[in-house]
């Protein structure tokens, strides 16, 4: 009969598991459950409707300020148009931060980082999709000046694209002040004002504790932004607090959800960005109809 301290006659012993924070886990959340995970926010901001583009060619820009969420709203188009099937060109248009060639193939870019042999560039692209028939999303990169110069020497360039059957897209990402207002204004100074022109307020800028209409009271009320309200519709986009996960795994929004980033995201990450997907969807759903 074994001795009661001998070995043998121990019951097994566990071990201490150590936490690293540097270890990032991986455990998926099933997606009916994610939403229990995320705080209350204030309700949701009214859907205004744009014009319908169904069936249209559609040449999709985005403009603003450094770090107003251009490439993060034309990464979702992307997706959204790809997930749908469709066929479309992509460009990018910024010769020195490659920030959506990133994440797509065969993303036309300049190859050329002179000002004015970029203005050529967007020039001949669009030549291209009003011949080709072939609908595009368009990163115009950290400012608005090849569109802008493209625009001056000819006022009429979302008019003249519009009698060619092709429909521009506008997008004005917004933070919380006036001067964010800069390209809208420039471009409609230069006669650029397409039928669908939208402002997209980004929630990035709203602090803890703020109300949307607070935090972006001064932008709202300015009277440059009054201006430019009268032919566009108003798009609020959330906050993607998964941002930070989603970037250090330079990998897709939907790669990220189903689970195909590597590593896979932490249950919370995962929560965030399916909660911030569904508001895209819900909140973009008037301008449906404008993505290629």
């Amino acid at each position: 009969m074994a001795d009661a301290n001998s070995p043998a006659a121990q019951p097994a012993m566990g071990s201490p598991v150590k936490f690293n924070r540097n270890t990032i886990t991986t455990i998926q959340a099933r997606a009916q459950d994610v939403t229990a995970l995320m705080p209350q926010r204030e309700p949701e901001p009214p859907i205004e409707t744009g014009v319908d583009l169904s069936n249209e060619i559609k040449i999709v820009f985005a403009a603003g300020r450094g770090k107003t969420g251009k490439t993060t709203l034309l990464r979702w188009l992307t997706e959204t148009s790809l997930r749908a099937g469709h066929s479309v060109l992509l460009a990018d248009i910024d010769p020195s931060n490659a920030s959506f060639s990133g994440y797509f193939a065969d993303v036309a870019r300049p190859d050329t980082d002179n000002a004015a042999g970029v203005t050529t560039w967007l020039q001949e692209l669009l030549e291209h999709c009003v011949t080709a028939r072939q609908s595009a999303i368009i990163d115009l990169g950290g400012g608005d000046t090849t569109l802008r110069a493209l625009a001056t020497e000819m006022p009429d360039l979302a008019a003249n694209l519009e009698a060619a059957g092709i429909a521009p897209v506008m997008f004005y990402l917004l933070g919380t002040q006036p001067e964010d207002l800069t390209p809208a204004l420039t471009l409609a100074s230069r006669g650029f004002m397409p039928t669908a022109q939208a402002l997209v307020l980004n929630e990035v800028s709203v602090q803890t504790g703020q109300t949307r209409r607070n935090a972006f009271a001064r932008l709202i009320d300015s009277p440059g932004f009054q201006r430019v309200a009268r032919t566009s519709i108003q798009l609020w986009m959330p906050r993607l607090f998964a941002a930070d996960a989603i970037e250090s795994r330079q990998c897709r929004f939907y790669e990220a959800l189903e689970g195909h980033s590597e590593p896979q995201l932490g249950i919370f990450d995962h929560a965030r960005l399916h909660t911030w997907l569904d508001q895209m969807n819900h909140r973009f759903s008037g301008v449906a109809s404008w993505i290629p």
